[in-house]
């Protein structure tokens, strides 16, 4: 097996959990979680009536399992990335060996304290040049910090507290017929009062036709707060298949 191969099996390995848990938000957003009420207007004299969600299904514990295994296989592949260029520059790895994500105004010193350890200054130097041009500290992209965050957390407690995602809201006229209308996505919870219809129309039409675009987003206590979760891991997945293509000439 060449280098690169072991890490990119990491990756395909991160991707199969992405491929997985979107399949499981399919069958969850068909499952009908949630459940439309109807109530007359606060305000009698304008002759509306308000939609709200009723109910919402918790999401199912797992989510948070297969999550952290996606993110935990792409935090990994980097660190077996770093073993990989040591070794290629004639150093010996150990158990302080690790890919560095140095952020934040102490980003610089806390790169030099990572390449002083783990034999990473062994590596070929203009890998050690590219490895420090891709910190957060230098970029300003945070998503190799999400990335390294997320991973922490997951190993002192289930990651990420998921939640449904109200992505829109749509009509259904007809088999052949949908009216969308994009809202501000948002948690979903039960009393959310999602529009104000005149009741002569929603007599005509029945709240059964309204049904909800959901999506599953990280909660409000993760570093990613409010974000799709197939969309992050997906981009995260993307990005790091990219940095480990562009250290395959050091290997």
């Amino acid at each position: 097996m060449n280098r690169i191969d072991g890490i990119r099996l990491k990756i395909e390995r991160a991707k199969k959990h992405i491929r997985d848990l979107d399949h499981r938000i399919e069958i969850f957003g068909e499952s009908k979680p949630y459940t439309i009420g109807a109530k007359p207007h606060t305000v009698p004299e304008i002759k509306h009536t308000t939609l709200y969600v009723a109910s919402v299904s918790t999401i199912p514990d797992d989510f948070a399992l297969i999550i952290g295994d996606a993110i935990h296989n792409l935090r990994s592949s980097l660190d077996h990335l770093v073993w990989q260029l040591v070794e290629a520059g004639g150093g010996t790895p150990n158990e302080r060996t690790a890919f560095p994500i140095c952020f934040g105004a102490k980003g610089p010193q806390q790169y030099a304290s990572a390449i002083g350890s783990g034999e990473i200054k062994a590596m070929p130097p203009d890998a050690e040049k590219a490895l420090r041009a891709i910190q957060p500290y230098v970029t300003s992209d945070d998503t190799l910090w999400h990335l390294h965050d997320l991973d922490r957390i997951d190993k002192h407690r289930l990651i990420i507290a998921v939640g449904t995602a109200l992505l829109d809201w749509h009509v259904s006229v007809s088999e052949d017929l949908t009216i969308p209308f994009p809202t501000t996505p948002r948690h979903l919870i039960a009393g959310y009062e999602i529009v104000n219809i005149p009741t002569a129309t929603y007599e005509r039409t029945g709240h059964q036709n309204f049904k909800l675009g959901i999506d599953i987003a990280f909660g409000e206590s993760e570093i990613v707060a409010g974000k799709p979760v197939l969309e992050t891991v997906n981009y995260m997945a993307q990005f790091v298949g990219s940095i480990v293509a562009s250290f395959e000439c050091f290997l």
